[in-house]
C-alpha cells in the first residue's frame, strides 16, 4: 500500500470521504437481480446510484441522480427500463448495510485514452460486522478499453495486485445476509465469513446468440470468472488465512474452471485468435502445475486416512511428494499468473479472441454439434476396449468425457439431458479409479518398507480391479448413446437420445 501511495501522489489524486447505504428488501430481491441501489455522500453532495449488470464480468450498467436531500427516491426510475426492479418491492426496500471510504482519484491518459484510478480504503458494514477495504479500481472514462487493460496490468506488475471481482455491493450483501443468521460467529473474522467455501457456479442458462464471438464469450466468461474468484482465495486476498482444507476447496474449483476453459478453447480452437490459442497453451501449464498440488491434496486429505484405517502399516512413516517449488497459494497471487488471467479478460471484454469469418446463425451451432457428435464417436470407440487401454489412455478417456460434458454444458438443450447424465457418470466413476492410481504411483515410491509397500500396493490393486468393474456397465450406456441430430427450428420433435 505505501509504494502504491507513492506511485498514485505523482498523479496529484484529489482526495474524496464517501459514505454510502445500500438499500435491499429482506429476501434480497434487488440483489438477486444483480443489482445494487445506493445513496451515497461524496465530500458535500448526495448521489442516488442504481447498478445493473453489463453485457460482461467487468461492465456495469450505472445510472446516477443528484439529492437534496440524503433520503431514497425510487420515483426516479418511472418511466425507464430500471422501473421493473421495483414494481412490487419498493414498500419492502430498507437499509442493509453501508460503506465508509476514504478514496483518492487521479486521472491518466494513454494515448487518445482516459483512465479514472481510485484507491479505496475503508469499510463495509452490516450491524456490528465489518470487512475492510484496500483496493484500487481502474475505470474507462473515455476512448478503447484495451487501454483500461494495459494500465491495469501494469499497475499489476509493479505492485503484486490480485484481481477481484467481488464488488463492493457483493460482498456487502453476503456480510449482510451472514450477520443476521448469525453465521459470522462461526469464523476468526467477516473476510473468511465471506471466504467459507470455495467459488462454484451458480445456476445459468445460456442465451442462443448468432454468431461464434458471442457464443465464445458467454461461455468462456462464466468459466474464468470461476478461476478468478477461487484464485483470489487461494492467492489471500483480504489476508485470509484458510485451512488446509478451505485451501484444498479453491484450488479444486479453480482446477473445474479451469478444465471447462479449456475444454471450451478446444471446441472453439480452429476459429480463435493467435492470442487466444497462445493463452490457452498458458493456462494449460498452470493447469499442470496446480495439478501437481491437488494431487498431494488427494494423498494427504483422502487416500492416507483410507488407507490408515484399511490397516495398512507403515503409512504414517510414508512421505508426501514434493509440492512444486512454489507453493499453490504463492503461484495463485503470483505477477505472472494473475496477468495471465487479466489478459484473458481482456481478450472476452474487447472481442478479440475469435477471428472474423466464423461459421455464425444456424451453420454456428449446427458446426458445433457435429464437432461435440465427433468427441462421442471417439469417447465410444475408446470405451468398447477400455480395459485393454493403458492406465495414461484410461485417463485421457476421462478428460475426453469431462470435456464433452463441460461443452453441453453450454450447448445442450433438453434432448441432450440423458447423454449428459451418462457423461456425468462416467467422469465420476473413472475418476475414483485415476485417483487410485495417483495413489499406486505414490505408494511404489514412498513406502520403503517391502512389506507394507507390497501390503498397500495389494489393497490399491484389488480397490482399482473393483472399481474398473464397476465403470464397465456406465461406460457401455455411453457406447449405446446417439448424440442427438441438432436441429435449428425448436418446434421440431426432438430426437431420443438413445439407440
Amino acid at each position: 500500500m505505501p509504494a502504491v501511495k507513492q506511485r498514485l501522489a505523482r498523479l496529484h489524486p484529489e482526495n474524496h470521504t464517501l459514505h454510502a447505504i445500500y438499500y435491499d428488501t429482506p429476501d434480497r430481491d434487488l440483489a438477486r437481480e444483480l443489482a445494487a441501489l445506493r445513496i451515497r455522500l461524496e465530500n458535500d453532495k448526495w448521489v442516488q446510484t442504481l447498478k445493473m449488470a453489463g453485457p460482461d464480468e467487468l461492465s456495469k450498467i450505472e445510472i446516477n441522480h443528484g439529492l437534496t436531500k440524503p433520503e431514497l427516491d425510487l420515483r426516479k426510475y418511472r418511466g425507464q427500463k430500471a422501473e421493473r426492479l421495483f414494481k412490487h418491492i419498493s414498500r419492502h426496500i430498507k437499509p442493509r448495510y453501508e460503506t465508509r471510504v476514504q478514496r483518492q482519484t487521479a486521472l491518466l491518459s494513454i494515448g487518445s485514452s482516459t483512465i479514472e484510478i481510485a484507491l479505496d480504503e475503508g469499510e463495509i458494514i452490516a450491524g456490528d460486522a465489518r470487512l475492510a477495504i484496500s483496493e484500487i479500481e481502474f475505470e474507462l472514462v473515455s476512448g478503447d478499453v484495451a487501454a483500461l487493460f494495459e494500465v491495469g496490468e501494469s499497475w499489476l506488475n509493479e505492485f503484486q495486485l490480485l484481481i477481484e471481482l467481488r464488488s463492493k455491493s457483493e460482498r456487502g450483501d453476503v456480510l449482510a445476509k451472514k450477520m443476521l443468521s448469525g453465521e459470522l460467529n462461526d469464523y476468526p473474522n467477516s473476510a473468511m465469513a465471506l471466504a467459507q467455501r470455495s467459488y462454484k457456479l451458480p445456476k445459468h442458462s445460456f442465451n442462443t446468440v448468432d454468431t461464434m464471438q458471442a457464443c465464445y464469450v458467454q461461455s468462456a466468461s462464466l468459466y474464468l470468472n470461476q478461476v478468478i474468484r477461487n484464485a483470489a482465495f487461494l492467492g489471500g486476498i483480504d489476508a485470509i488465512q484458510p485451512t488446509i482444507e478451505q485451501q484444498a476447496q479453491y484450488l479444486t474449483a479453480m482446477r473445474v474452471g479451469m478444465r471447462r476453459l479449456r475444454s471450451c478453447r478446444r471446441l472453439f480452437r480452429q476459429w480463435m485468435t493467435a492470442d487466444e490459442k497462445k493463452l490457452s497453451r498458458t493456462l494449460r501449464g498452470y493447469f499442470a502445475l496446480f495439478g501437481d498440488a491437488r494431487d498431494h491434496d488427494l494423498l494427504q486429505l483422502e487416500m492416507l486416512p483410507k488407507l490408515r484405517k484399511a490397516g495398512v502399516p507403515g503409512i504414517e512413516h510414508a512421505t508426501l511428494p514434493a509440492l512444486p517449488t512454489t507453493n499453490p497459494e504463492l503461484t495463485a497471487a503470483s505477477v505472472d499468473f494473475q496477468a495471465c488471467l487479466l489478459r484473458s479478460l481482456k481478450q472476452l471484454v474487447t472481442q478479440r479472441c475469435i477471428v472474423k469469418n466464423a461459421p455464425s446463425g444456424h451453420e454456428l451451432y449446427s458446426t458445433l454439434h457435429k464437432l461435440l457428435a465427433q468427441q462421442l464417436g471417439n469417447i465410444q470407440v475408446a470405451s468398447i476396449g477400455f480395459t485393454q487401454l493403458s492406465t495414461r489412455h484410461q485417463h485421457r478417456l476421462r478428460n475426453w468425457i469431462k470435456s464433452m460434458r463441460y461443452c453441453l454444458d453450454f450447448l445442450g438443450r433438453s434432448e441432450h439431458a440423458d447423454l449428459a447424465d451418462d457423461l456425468r457418470t462416467a467422469q465420476h466413476a473413472l475418476g475414483k479409479i485415476t485417483d487410485l492410481d495417483v495413489t499406486i504411483d505414490w505408494a511404489r515410491e514412498a513406502i520403503d518398507d517391502p512389506e507394507a509397500r507390497g501390503y498397500a500396493l495389494g489393497w490399491l490393486t484389488a480397490r482399482r480391479q473393483y472399481k474398473q468393474k464397476q465403470s464397465l456397465p456406465v461406460l457401455k450406456n455411453l457406447i449405446q448413446a446417439r448424440y442427438p441430430v441438432y436441429a435449428a427450428n425448436k418446434k421440431k420433435a426432438a430426437p431420443k437420445a438413445r439407440a
